[in-house]
């Protein structure tokens, strides 16, 4: 616990910026100078000298240290982590790599769960998606751009399913919230700068989770390191499998993202996108609209080559669909 007051205290002089519980995230694209952009309001620029570049390299040492992964401004000068406590994601790149010799911007996850009516998802379609979660074990991917509320999404997803159930969260970075699911298990991967640290990589990672009987397997967002082992837990033949991905539509996730993501990790696969089409039942597509919020905007089914909501509007399949539907049991 003094380890962790100790750290708040070195990221105060960050933390006047970022505590304020509407700030969605807070930026320094060069030294002395911070960005916050808070919902609601906007982008504003605010003056911070005492946040010279030495300062924040300072910063990223302490909390290298106290997250056990590796910085340093000459050999290793990325850091990405969670700062512990709060869990807002904290990313800094500085030196040679950067034009201005700082990038950082430090996401926050302060408490914000939206509305379905925010999401702009209408009655039907929460029942739609609380059927394909809770009692048919559907295969789900979130889609969307950087920062439009995937992992929120998920999370709220996740609401639909009773404590009993074994999750499993396979993460880098624990963002999934499954304290509730007294059978469950976050299971934790090693970055590529964090080897030494006493964890697994994602394939060991992957070996574990295949062997611990789960009923849903959750993994974060999908990136370049994780994607081969996603897939492979996709064609493990559970289901209940969800995650999350940066893509701009439904269409990328099945063509692009995962073939780019897999091709950057060195592997070689071309069949992807049909491997996809035959695991994943159902696409949720997110974007973020001018009010600041994020809706689902496109819900595709691959197995099915249909599409629920198109465009932000029920397609007639999907309100056949809901239509069908019976009264749903609510979980306990």
């Amino acid at each position: 616990m003094a380890r962790l007051s100790a750290i708040s205290t070195i990221l105060q002089p960050l933390a006047v910026f970022y505590d304020d519980p509407a700030t969605v995230e807070m930026r320094m694209t060069r030294p002395k100078v911070v960005i916050v952009d808070r919902r609601g309001v906007g982008k504003i620029e605010i003056p911070a000298p005492e946040l010279t570049l030495g300062k924040i390299e300072s910063i990223c040492r302490s909390l290298a240290n106290v997250t056990k992964v590796k910085f340093d401004p000459d050999r290793a000068p990325k850091l990405s982590c969670v700062i512990p406590e709060v869990r807002h994601r904290f990313e800094c790149l500085v030196g040679a790599s950067v034009q201005t010799k700082l990038s950082l911007a430090i996401r926050c996850k302060h408490p914000f769960v939206p509305t379905w009516e925010q999401v702009g998802a209408p009655p039907e379609m929460v029942a739609y998606l609380k059927r394909a979660i809770l009692k048919d074990s559907k295969n789900i991917i979130v889609a969307g751009a950087t920062n439009t509320g995937k992992t929120t999404f998920l999370n709220k997803l996740l609401k639909f399913l009773p404590d009993d159930r074994r999750v499993i969260a396979a993460e880098d970075t624990p963002e999934l919230e499954i304290d509730r699911f007294f059978d469950g298990v976050g299971l934790l991967a090693a970055r590529e700068e964090s080897t030494s640290s006493g964890m697994v990589d994602w394939r060991q990672l992957y070996d574990h989770e295949m062997r611990i009987t789960p009923d849903h397997v959750i993994f974060g967002e999908i990136s370049t390191q994780n994607a081969f082992a996603a897939l492979g837990a996709l064609n493990s033949g559970i289901t209940g499998f969800m995650c999350t991905i940066h893509a701009e539509s439904p269409e990328q996730v099945l063509n692009r993202k995962f073939v780019q993501n897999i091709a950057w990790a060195g592997q070689n696969m071309r069949d992807v996108p049909e491997f996809l089409r035959e695991l994943v039942d159902v696409i949720v597509q997110i974007k973020r609209d001018t009010s600041g919020y994020r809706r689902i905007t496109d819900i595709y089914e691959p197995r099915n080559n249909t599409w629920v909501m198109k465009d932000a509007a029920m397609t007639d399949h999907g309100l056949r669909v809901v239509a069908s539907m019976p009264p749903m049991k609510e979980a306990s």
